[in-house]
């Protein structure tokens, strides 16, 4: 019988990228606005292959980016573990995000159809986007090949990697 995954929030995650460098991030709430994903927020610092995890220092890293993922499907393909828990997850009530809705994406040049959010908030929309909001995280919900995408190459994959 397959074990139960089990995920909190203040679960630290570890990322090891090609065998070359550690990444963190830490599950720091769920959207409710947003499919109730899990909110991560990714740490900026490169630790190399054989650090042993202090999660205390590694929370105080600076943020690279907040995403919405589901953490189960990177435990299940072994893309990130566990490697502790901790009670101070920054101010979740801080985060922004940004979307755009249209129908059919692929064609488009530019939106005026954005939204911005805070967690488990109303989703306002703010139609084009102005420079005031361009530093807010994407608010997909992104696959796991993305946020490796992301800490790897400081883009979001569209789809997964061959």
């Amino acid at each position: 019988m397959a074990k139960r995954i089990v995920t909190k929030i203040g679960y630290v995650f570890c990322v090891e990228i090609d065998n070359k460098y550690k990444c963190f991030f830490q599950y720091v709430a769920n959207d409710m606005t947003q499919l109730n994903s899990s909110v991560i927020r990714v740490f900026k610092k490169h630790y190399p292959m054989d650090y042993e995890p202090d999660i205390e220092e590694i929370v105080k890293d600076d943020i690279y980016f907040c995403a919405h993922t589901i953490l189960k499907l990177g435990i299940l393909d072994n893309v990130w573990y566990k490697v502790g828990k901790s009670k101070n997850l920054g101010e979740p009530d801080k985060i922004m995000f940004r979307l755009f809705s249209e129908g059919d994406f692929s064609k488009m040049t530019k939106s005026y159809n954005w939204y911005v959010w805070q967690i488990n908030k109303e989703h306002i929309r703010i139609g084009e986007l102005t420079g005031k909001y361009r530093h807010y995280n994407l608010g997909w919900v992104f696959p796991y090949h993305s946020i490796i995408c992301k800490i790897k190459t400081d883009k979001f994959a569209i789809r997964e990697l061959d």
